[in-house]
């Protein structure tokens, strides 16, 4: 992945008051976890961050962010939104080296038709979006995609049937179900059959039958 370059200024003030006054004049509030284990307050650009961002879909992503003199890699880690607008309020950055490993959680792209569903009036299961993975930061990509064009039905795929390479430790558990085909008629939930009781719903108002006959 290409790092994404970002300018940033280091900020003082904290707090929601702090916060809100930088939203007023189009800055995002954020914070970068050190690997040293402090925090540095930053502020960026609004306008800056959204034209930049706006071609990337990662949940985590690889960004250079230029604080004056300084710069800092560092991982994307979560983008806080307006709930009404969607306009992001908040951003949290982890530094990263560039020669360890970070584990990050990365999109499953599924592609092709599984055969299951061609041929034998299957339906694709997508039981997991998302897999866990240790890799350089410069190894990063925003979703691996993964073939299920083979599938047939009652076939699976599990965290450990990905190949994603040499590059990657998928450390999602082993066993976990990504995707699997499996026959429409298991997609169909069976409605219980109605009791006597409920055959006959009440009427709000009315008496009881040992009252009425009064």
């Amino acid at each position: 992945m290409n790092e994404i370059t970002l300018n940033a200024s280091v900020r003082t003030e904290q707090g929601s008051k702090a916060a809100g006054r930088l939203r007023r004049a189009g800055k995002i509030p954020g914070v970068i976890k050190r690997m040293s284990g402090e925090t540095t307050l930053i502020a960026i650009d609004a306008h800056e961050y959204m034209m930049t961002m706006r071609s990337h879909h990662g949940d985590q992503l690889l960004v250079g962010l230029n604080l004056g003199d300084s710069h800092v890699t560092a991982l994307l880690r979560e983008v806080q939104h307006d709930v009404i607008t969607g306009a992001p309020t908040h951003v949290d950055f982890g530094e990263v080296s560039m020669t360890s490993t970070v584990r990050v959680e990365i999109a499953l792209n599924f592609v092709g038709t599984p055969d299951g569903v061609k041929n034998q009036g299957g339906v694709l299961e997508q039981d997991v979006h998302a897999i866990h993975v240790d890799c350089l930061p410069t190894d990063i990509v925003e979703s691996f995609d993964v073939d299920v064009s083979a599938l047939r039905v009652g076939d699976k795929l599990t965290a450990a049937d990905l190949n994603l390479g040499s590059k990657y430790h998928v450390a999602t558990h082993k066993n976990t179900v990504i995707v699997s085909c499996v026959a429409a008629d298991e997609e169909i939930e069976v409605a219980a059959p109605a009791t006597d009781a409920a055959a006959e719903p009440e009427v709000i108002g009315a008496k009881p039958a040992a009252e009425a006959d009064k």
